[in-house]
């Protein structure tokens, strides 16, 4: 039979999965902010569970909250990807039309 705070045990390494996680993000700090309170709202779950270790619904909201971290690291993390990918190939295009420009007039000369 496994210990009562085994559930809780899970809980922590979970929320450290997804702290670990936030602090590979990259971005401003607005984005910053919004994970940094959707951690926080995950922990104070997770500390709900210490009063209560074998209770099914408060385990289940702080997994719940956790999750709802995670995917929001994950979904800020994706936008910022995609945004930085957009600037360097609005970047990539500049330097080629600039190229092409400067081709055009020596063609002209």
């Amino acid at each position: 039979m496994s210990s009562p705070w085994a559930d809780v045990d899970t809980l922590i390494r979970e929320l450290g999965a997804v702290r670990a996680a936030s602090f590979a993000t990259r971005g401003e700090t607005a984005v910053k902010t919004v994970i940094d309170e959707a951690i926080t709202a995950a922990t104070d779950a997770v500390l709900l569970s210490f009063d209560a270790p074998q209770d099914r619904r408060v385990l289940a909201r702080a997994h719940e909250a956790i999750e709802t971290a995670a995917q929001l690291v994950a979904t800020l993390d994706e936008e910022l990807l995609r945004s930085f990918r957009v600037r360097d190939r609005g970047a990539e295009r500049i330097s080629r039309a600039v190229d092409l420009v400067a081709q055009a007039k020596t063609l002209g000369e």
